[in-house]
C-alpha cells in the first residue's frame, strides 16, 4: 500500500483565516460548512465556511515538498547546512498566508497531520544561485562594500565590479521600461500634497503660509539628509497623492501630534515610474505558469520593497540605503525618454501613493508671493528647456492636521525556540 504523507483529522478552520490567494485556491473547493477548530480553541469570532485541515497539510506538504529538500549540502562528509524541522518548514511556508491571530495554531496542527522524519534543508543549488533574491542580495554587497560606480561592460560578459553593477541595473531598467503599464503620466493640474511636522505646528502653519514654496518644498542642500532614494546633500521632492497620506509619512517619523500640508499642482506632463502596479512577490503557493518576464518583476517587487522600508533617522544607517539610491539615480538619467520621478505604495497608510520627484533646486517651486527670478527662469529655458515652474502652491492650502496613531505587535518570524515555547 503506498505510504500518505498527510493523516487524516475531522478539525476543520474557516476559510477566512487564509489570507494567501492561491492556497485558498487550492483548498476552496473542498469547503463545507462547520465548527473551526481555530476559532474554538482560541476564541475567535467564526466567519463562513471551513475546510478540513487536511487538504490545508495536503498542499502544504506539496509545496514543502518542491521548495525544500532533505540533502542539504555535504562538503567533506559533514552537513554545511543548519536542518530545518517540519514545523519551521511550515511555519516559513504559511507565515504570510494565514491571518496573523490564527497562525501559530494551524501551524501546529498542520505539523502534526505531516508525517515526515527526515530533517528539511533550504536548497543549495544553481538555480538559488541564480534566484533574484540572490541577485539582489549579491548586488546589495557590491555595493556596500566593493564599488559604487557603474561601468558599461567592455566585453561579453561583466567582469568587475561596477561592470556588474550596471548589467543588474540595466536589467532593471529595460524591465521597467519595456514592461506595459509601469510608466504613467501625471497630468497637467494633478494635485500632490507635501507634509512636515514641527513642534510648534501652530507657528510653523503661520510661516508656511506666508512662503509656502519655500517651508513646503524640498529641504535645502546643506540640510538634505540621505533617504533611501537620495543621497545626502541631493535634496528630491517627496509628496503623496492624498493629504491624509502625506500626514501619515511625516507622522511614521515625528514624535509630534500634528502635521502641516500643502498642496502642489502640477504646470506640466510628468512621467514616473509606478511601482504600485508591480505585483506582489509570487506566493510559495502559486501553481499556474509564469512566463520570463513575470518571473523578473520579482527585482523591481524586491526594489519597491526596499525603497518603502522605514528611514532610520540615527545617522548611522547611509551605507544601508546606498544601492536604492544608485538605481534611483540609474532611473533619473538613464532612460532615453526621461523619467520625472518614481511613485510607490505607502507602508503607513493602506491605499496611499507616494511619489518621489527628481525636482530639488528651488527654480521649480512657486506660489504668488514667491515668484522665480529672472535668473531662475533663464537657468530653466537654457539648461532644461523648461520656461516656467513646474509647481505651484496657493497659501490658502496649507492646514494644520492632527495625527493619531495606532500600534499593533505581532510576533516576528523566524523566532528561536525558546520563543517558541
Amino acid at each position: 500500500m503506498e505510504f500518505d504523507p498527510v493523516l487524516s483529522t475531522d478539525d476543520a478552520m474557516c476559510l477566512a483565516h487564509i489570507s494567501d490567494r492561491h492556497l485558498l485556491r487550492r483548498v476552496e473547493e473542498f469547503a463545507e460548512d462547520g465548527d473551526c477548530i481555530i476559532c474554538l480553541t482560541d476564541d475567535l469570532t467564526p466567519s463562513g465556511r471551513v475546510v478540513n485541515l487536511e487538504w490545508v497539510a495536503r498542499v502544504v506538504e506539496e509545496v514543502a515538498q518542491t521548495s525544500y529538500d532533505h540533502e542539504g549540502w555535504i562538503s567533506d562528509g559533514t552537513q554545511i547546512l543548519d536542518p530545518l524541522t517540519t514545523e519551521d518548514v511550515v511555519m516559513a511556508l504559511l507565515a504570510d498566508a494565514i491571518e496573523p491571530e490564527a497562525l501559530d495554531l494551524t501551524v501546529g496542527l498542520a505539523t502534526a497531520l505531516i508525517q515526515e522524519e527526515l530533517d528539511w534543508f533550504e536548497p543549495f543549488g544553481m538555480d538559488r544561485e541564480e534566484g533574484i533574491e540572490s541577485e539582489w542580495d549579491t548586488f546589495e554587497e557590491r555595493v556596500k562594500h566593493e564599488s559604487r560606480l557603474l561601468l558599461r561592460p567592455r566585453g561579453d560578459s561583466p567582469k568587475s565590479a561596477p561592470e556588474r553593477n550596471h548589467a543588474f541595473i540595466e536589467s532593471l531598467l529595460f524591465l521597467a521600461e519595456e514592461r506595459a503599464g509601469l510608466i504613467r503620466t501625471l497630468r497637467r493640474g494633478t494635485k500632490l500634497y507635501r507634509a512636515r511636522s514641527e513642534r510648534d505646528a501652530h507657528e510653523f502653519e503661520r510661516i508656511a503660509r506666508e512662503s509656502p514654496a519655500r517651508q513646503l518644498g524640498p529641504a535645502p542642500r546643506e540640510r538634505a539628509s540621505a533617504g533611501r532614494m537620495n543621497a545626502q546633500g541631493v535634496p528630491m521632492f517627496y509628496v503623496a497623492l492624498d493629504q491624509e497620506t502625506a500626514c501619515a509619512e511625516v507622522a511614521s517619523h515625528s514624535p509630534y501630534d500634528e502635521a502641516v500640508v500643502g498642496r502642489f499642482i502640477v504646470q506640466k506632463p510628468l512621467r514616473v515610474l509606478d511601482l504600485t502596479t508591480v505585483p506582489e512577490p509570487r506566493s510559495a503557493f502559486d501553481d499556474t505558469v509564469q512566463d520570463d518576464i513575470d518571473e523578473r518583476l520579482n527585482a523591481l517587487s524586491v526594489y519597491r520593497e526596499r525603497i518603502t522600508r522605514p528611514v532610520i533617522l540615527d545617522g548611522n544607517h547611509p551605507v544601508d540605503y546606498a544601492p536604492t539610491q544608485l538605481i534611483t539615480d540609474a532611473f533619473r538619467y538613464w532612460p532615453k525618454q526621461s523619467l520625472d520621478g518614481i511613485m510607490y505604495p505607502s507602508r503607513v497608510r493602506e491605499g496611499g501613493k507616494n511619489i518621489v520627484l527628481f525636482y530639488g533646486d528651488r527654480m521649480w517651486f512657486e506660489s504668488p508671493a514667491e515668484k522665480s527670478s529672472r535668473f531662475e527662469g533663464f537657468i530653466r529655458q537654457t539648461d532644461h528647456g523648461q520656461k516656467t515652474s513646474l509647481f505651484h502652491i496657493d497659501p490658502k492650502t496649507v492646514r494644520r492636521f492632527r495625527v493619531r496613531r495606532e500600534i499593533s505587535v505581532t510576533k516576528a518570524w523566524p523566532w528561536s525556540v525558546d520563543e517558541r515555547n
